[in-house]
């Protein structure tokens, strides 16, 4: 029931991207030139303001807007929650570091969420560059796209491929696979992410906001891994004494 659950909101969400992407948002100097123009109807005296000086107008425009929320959704989306399931899918699943019954739950509710969230603010992307005569976010968008698609691929393999055993070799080769893709959308995600912020209006203070996200989710990670490392090791180190104990003396 809960993957079909997942599966249901992943189609809905694809629905609402296409839906969007043959909307094309007015740009921020059409709405000006046509008061200039309308204006200077009216009155001869009118100066009509030039598309150059109207894109460097300080106040939040609907393009701009749409650009924040585009970027928001895909940092919270793809940039947060993604790498939050690959955390509890790594370090809640064995009893090494920390076990909880509930992790599979919590990752795909992690992972659909953020894939959710992340191909929404994809479709307001393409909303911006439909209104943008800056065509050089085309490859942006089109890396945008293949992040969707091995996401997809990812998520569809989970629902659709993996061995219900828990042991097994095709139970192993989906793991090593699903951990490799896993690994390799983050890395990508983590670059459009970086390259998409220096398209913002004040990239600096959207890079250090991300820098802090990720370094909390790294220090969390890291944390983890040594006291998974640790307990390992303890657990190691008594069952060695337990065999030396109990071995026959000679």
């Amino acid at each position: 029931m809960g993957s079909r659950f997942c599966l249901f909101l992943i189609i809905l969400s694809l629905v609402m991207a296409l839906s969007s992407v043959g909307y094309s948002a007015p740009t921020e100097a059409t709405s000006e030139q046509q008061a200039n123009s309308t204006s200077g109807l009216h009155d001869p005296d009118a100066k009509v303001t030039s598309p150059s000086k109207t894109l460097k107008n300080p106040g939040l425009g609907y393009v701009t807007l749409l650009r924040h929320v585009h970027g928001i959704l895909n940092i919270i989306g793809w940039g947060t929650l993604i790498p939050i399931g690959i955390i509890i899918g790594r370090y809640f699943r064995h009893e090494f570091p920390i076990r909880c019954d509930q992790w599979y739950s919590i990752h795909a509710v992690c992972q659909t969420c953020g894939y959710i969230m992340g191909t929404v603010g994809w479709a307001f992307g393409v909303s911006v560059l439909h209104s943008s005569s800056k065509r050089s976010y085309l490859p942006f968008l089109v890396l945008g796209i293949f992040i969707i698609l091995l996401t997809t691929i990812q998520i569809m393999l989970a629902i659709c491929v993996q061995s219900k055993k828990e042991s097994g070799e095709r139970r192993r080769c989906w793991e090593k696979h699903h951990h490799v893709m896993g690994y390799v959308i983050m890395a990508l995600i983590i670059g459009v992410i970086f390259e998409g912020i220096n398209a913002q209006r004040h990239p600096k203070k959207w890079r250090w906001c991300y820098v802090g996200i990720l370094s909390g989710l790294a220090i969390v990670g890291a944390a983890l891994e040594v006291h998974r490392c640790y307990k390992l090791k303890l657990f190691k180190q008594a069952m060695k004494l337990n065999a030396n104990m109990y071995s026959p003396s000679t």
